[in-house]
């Protein structure tokens, strides 16, 4: 019996036939791609013009404006790889997106011919290697990505051509081929650069498969040669950043990393409520998330993980069920998909563990590098693409082998040692597709925190708003006071107190002056995938929400205004014009409630300042205008210059007290700050804070002195100032004349 792991059956050259059958899988794999296009064409959906905002569009307007000469202008943000291509391309076919399409199709089959080699040598057959080209040709979803310019078509492209190297090295080392696997490599970096992790699997396909003096020289040709193909991009960087940070390739990477793994995110790309209130480092944004959350992070990888091995095709701004399958029959009439794939190609590598450990190992390496790959993005199915060509290959290895033990009729030899692994595959496959519908579980909390702030307030009679509570990492909330263009994130807890039907929606608002500054709205319970809305809700089960919005950079400063939250039903079933319907709150009968204050002010530029009266530790007086003279009943403007030693909690009230010159009070002014706008909890400390207080002369002349001081808005106690047994500062005098 002849098997994989035996010598070549026929020697490793081309003969006629397989050239001819080569050439046949390579006119099949364009002829696909091709009909596809002009499905495609006809039902002109997202194909021509390219929709705007598409990351197509933006790769083709690139190209142009690199025939311009206005690209690049920066270090690199979009992956370049890509647009080069597409350079040469249009240089080629010109600037119709048919014909290019036509030479993208083209690249697509060529891959499909590397993979029918790589198959070759991998199987030691030749209808192994023209099961491998086929499987790619005729894969569906590689199909309809071959039609389109995007990273994930063209890295697909590189990979085939990496595989099929690699296992040629593997076969007859020579310097050149590994000369050339570094230029692949880099080039598939440029284009795809999470692909970077497949250097690690050449290299250990390097020391498992040569002598180790080999090993070296050969790794270190391919390290230099992947160098040498980054070095243009990287020096570019370099040079556009002007003696600032650069990256190797693209700036891409931690906001993407952010966006995919937040506490909110659905493990599929779209704009998460987290995403809006990230304020400086998303990797600190992200440790932040998993502390507050870790249970819930562990079962969105697991979610993660559930898409990438599935069925599914996830899309972002293409479609693959949208503007494939939806448009093309040869699409739909396909039976394969990535899970089918996924099953027969770990298959293959249990084969090959049985036959060559080394070569299991290596596909082992790459399934599991490409999945890793991925997973600290989002599981899309674009993402998933250059995997199919590993998972095609290793399906191959796995038919041959099959099929031998089958011809052989070693029924009891097969079942023995492939039952066990593909029973085992089936049920991890099966699990994790039902991760996909069930993770992460959005669960009630065990027990309300030590810091909630208490609420008890009641809408319909069946929700409640048990309290809020301020988070470490968002520190606005608690302080009363924060930078413009920082977020407000807090976290809410809710409970119904009877079963509910409806799905109640609610706002937490930032209001300055009966304007909406900022603000946020969500379905409760919705604001972190999966949603568990109030009509799923059990009595006694408590539920929390972490909520934010941030603040733009045109919030009014130095005035405080209120947070305030709102619940409300919507009506009609047409999400473009539903009726909003605001719910009342108990006990405080009206729409909305208030949860605090807050002020937003600009906290660059100001040096402490020193002062010379300090109020209770709290307050400091560094400046003041005081009028020397007025007239019987005008009103005199008081300029104070006052600054906070610490975050306050209370909000102080500042008097002035004007005595004649026997100790009478003459005028009196109290109030808070700006005519009660700027309240003492929400200052920072070591902020410089001007106000003005207008104050009316008596009528009678004479020299009166000006006294000032603060107390306590709730229990009406003085703050203590130093020299004065009463609370009271001896500002100056005010002599009013006739």
């Amino acid at each position: 019996m002849n098997s994989p792991n035996t010598q070549p059956v026929f020697p490793l050259r081309l003969s006629r036939r397989d050239v001819l059958a080569g050439v046949g899988i390579l006119l099949l794999a364009f002829g696909l791609r091709v009909v596809v296009i002009f499905d495609r064409a006809q039902a002109g959906a997202a194909f021509d013009p390219l929709p705007p905002g598409t990351d197509q569009r933006v790769y083709v307007e690139l190209a142009a404006r690199y025939e311009a000469g206005s690209w690049p202008d920066g270090p690199f943000f979009w992956q370049p790889g890509i647009v080069y291509f597409l350079v040469g391309v249009r240089a080629l076919v010109g600037e119709s997106l048919g014909m290019m399409r036509l030479v993208v199709a083209l690249a697509g089959a060529l891959a499909c011919g590397w993979m029918a080699g790589a198959g070759w040598l991998l199987t030691r057959r030749r209808w192994g290697g023209y099961l491998a080209g086929l499987l790619l040709a005729v894969y569906p979803v590689a199909i309809f990505f071959a039609t389109d310019f995007l990273t994930e078509g063209l890295a697909s492209v590189y990979v085939s051509l990496f595989l099929f190297l690699a296992l040629w090295q593997r076969e007859q080392p020579a310097r050149w081929r590994s000369a050339l696997v570094g230029v692949v490599l880099g080039l598939t970096i440029i284009t795809r650069t999470n692909l970077g992790v497949l250097v690690l699997a050449w290299l250990v396909l390097l020391v498992l498969s040569l002598p180790r003096r080999q090993a070296v020289l050969q790794a270190a040709l391919s390290l230099f040669f992947l160098a040498l193909t980054i070095a243009p991009v990287t020096l570019y960087n370099r040079q556009a950043a002007r003696g600032g940070p650069y990256p190797l390739v693209t700036s891409t990477g931690l906001n993407e990393v952010y966006r995919a793994n937040n506490r909110d995110a659905t493990g599929v790309r779209s704009t998460d409520p987290a995403m809006l209130t990230v304020d400086g480092d998303y990797l600190d944004a992200l440790l932040a998330d998993i502390r507050l959350k870790p249970l819930r992070f562990v079962e969105l990888q697991i979610r993660k993980a559930g898409l990438y091995w599935s069925e599914l095709e996830p899309g972002n701004n293409l479609d693959y069920l949208q503007s494939g399958e939806a448009v093309s029959p040869l699409l739909r009439a396909v039976p394969l998909d990535f899970r089918v794939l996924a099953f027969f190609g770990w298959l293959g590598v249990v084969a090959m563990f049985y036959q060559n450990r080394r070569l299991g190992l290596f596909f082992a390496l790459l399934h599991l590098l490409i999945f890793a790959s991925v997973m600290p993005l989002w599981a899309e199915g674009r993402l998933k693409q250059p995997a199919v060509a590993p998972l095609a290959a290793a399906s191959a290895y796995a038919a041959v082998a099959l099929y031998d033990l089958a011809r052989a009729r070693r029924w009891r030899h097969l079942a023995r040692r492939y039952a066990p692994p593909a029973l085992a595959l089936l049920l991890a496959l099966a699990g994790l597709r039902a991760a996909v519908d069930t993770l992460p579980q959005t669960r009630p909390v065990a027990g309300l925190p030590d810091d909630l702030r208490p609420l008890e307030v009641t809408w319909d009679g069946a929700l409640r708003l048990i309290g809020w509570r301020t988070l470490p990492d968002w520190p606005a909330a608690e302080r009363g006071w924060t930078h413009f263009q920082r977020s407000y994130v807090v976290q809410l807890y809710w409970e119904v107190l009877t079963p509910v039907e409806v799905d109640y929606n609610f706002y937490l608002a930032y209001i300055v002056d009966g304007q909406r500054i900022a603000g946020f709205d969500r379905a409760i319970g919705a604001v972190s995938f999966m949603p568990r809305r109030t009509s799923s809700w059990q009595p006694g089960e408590i539920y929390a929400e972490i909520l934010g919005f941030k603040l733009p950079q045109d919030t009014p400063r130095e005035i405080s205004g209120d947070i305030r939250l709102g619940v409300y039903r919507l009506g009609g079933e047409d999400e473009n014009s539903r009726t909003v319907f605001p719910v009342q709150a108990a006990p405080v009968n009206a729409d909305a409630i208030t949860l605090q204050r807050l002020a937003v002010f600009d906290m660059g530029g100001q040096a402490a300042v020193e002062g010379f009266a300090i109020f209770g530790g709290q307050l400091s007086l560094h400046g003041a205008e005081l009028a020397r003279q007025a007239e019987p009943g005008q009103s005199v403007p008081l300029v104070f210059y006052w600054t906070a030693l610490a975050d306050l909690q209370t909000d102080y009230t500042l008097f002035i007290h004007l005595l004649d010159k026997n100790g009478h009070p003459a005028a009196q002014y109290d109030g808070q700050p700006r005519q009660n706008r700027l309240p003492t909890s929400t200052w920072p400390p070591d902020y410089t804070i001007r106000d003005e207080v207008q104050l009316t002369m008596p009528d009678e002349p004479g020299v009166y002195q000006v006294y000032l001081g603060w107390y306590d808005s709730l229990t009406l106690n003085r703050l203590p100032v130093d020299g004065s047994p009463d609370g009271r500062l001896l500002l100056g005098e005010i002599r009013v004349e006739g």
